[in-house]
């Protein structure tokens, strides 16, 4: 997919696009959301709001949503969305801040890493609330600002937990707060689960942690919220790429770096030898000089010598006379 679909201002992108990262963290972290997400979908209605170029809509559709809307401000994104769509999946251009559909429209609302995006959040908030059932779900994330890096020129307001659960509890009755961590992992598999990059949901992997983190560390804050009790949920992990794979390639860097050191260590060399060289063909010259000159001086002094020693004779027989 084309990578100027992701609007990149610096090295910061607006949206993800499949294709640009894959295997990297900031590919894993989108996948991951949606992932997590299609356990609520099966049989209804959904709108992803702020689908980008779909591919999430295109994972809520394969996870057995009765229909996917995919909605995005950006009109080249929703037509880069809507081509090859499954038939249970539609695109359309359109704004969070006032949707073009009537209230009670969806089942579940998806809205990730958008929020932050917009002014006016309550109000788009109000909005999302609005299109859905009494008893329907929002899935909504943010960056969160005490942790995610600051500076994306892209983002007008970063939540932290604590404010995004009382955003949302203007609206909703029942909300739950899910942390989005990236960690690292070991895999044994069989051929079949190692071969398989489908990103449909395994069962037959399971998982365990070592690791502890506290609630308000996560980089990015999930939440879901409604009006009635919530639907339970378990974790998602989506495995991105190799990590041997990318050490060998940081391991290849490193080498080219040596190597590249080692070339001008090894010129920065060569310039002190031939340096060298013409120092000791200096001090050659010197010394040759110096002993032209000594030379020189002992001829004169035994020149000059000469010439007192005779003065002083003839003055002692100037004397005598």
């Amino acid at each position: 997919m084309d990578a100027d679909l992701s609007d990149r201002i610096g090295q910061a992108d607006e949206r993800f696009v499949p294709g640009t990262a894959d295997g990297e963290l900031i590919e894993v972290e989108h996948l991951a959301r949606y992932c997590w997400a299609a356990q609520v979908v099966a049989g209804r209605r959904v709108l992803d709001a702020g689908c980008g170029v779909g591919y999430g809509s295109r994972m809520l559709a394969r996870a057995g949503a009765a229909d996917v809307v995919g909605l995005d401000v950006s009109a080249k994104a929703v037509d880069a969305a809507a081509d090859g769509a499954p038939g249970n999946a539609s695109f359309v251009v359109g704004d969070v801040h006032a949707l073009p559909f009537e209230a009670g429209r969806f089942d579940v609302v998806v809205c990730f890493e958008v929020i932050e995006h917009v002014d006016g959040q309550d109000g788009v908030i109000a909005e999302l609330a609005r299109v859905l059932v009494p008893g329907g779900v929002l899935a909504i994330s943010s960056p969160n600002r005490d942790v995610y890096p600051a500076g994306n020129p892209h983002h007008l307001h970063e939540y932290v937990p604590d404010e995004l659960r009382a955003a949302l509890a203007a609206h909703f009755e029942h909300i739950e707060l899910r942390r989005q961590h990236a960690w690292l992992a070991s895999a044994v598999l069989d051929d079949e689960q190692a071969a398989d990059g489908s990103m449909q949901q395994r069962h037959d992997i399971p998982v365990a942690k070592g690791v502890a983190r506290e609630p308000g560390s996560e980089p990015y804050t999930i939440a879901l919220a409604s009006r009635q009790p919530l639907p339970a949920t378990a974790g998602a992990v989506v495995l991105g790429g190799l990590a041997d794979a990318a050490l060998g390639a940081e391991l290849e860097r490193a080498r080219g770096a040596l190597a590249r050191r080692e070339q001008r260590a090894s010129a920065e060399l060569e310039a002190m030898q031939r340096v060298e060289a013409e120092l000791r063909q200096d001090a050659a010259t010197l010394l040759h000089e110096l002993d032209e000159t000594r030379a020189e001086l002992r001829s004169v002094y035994a020149s000059v010598s000469w010439r007192l020693t005779e003065l002083l004779r003839r003055a002692k027989r100037l004397r005598r006379r």
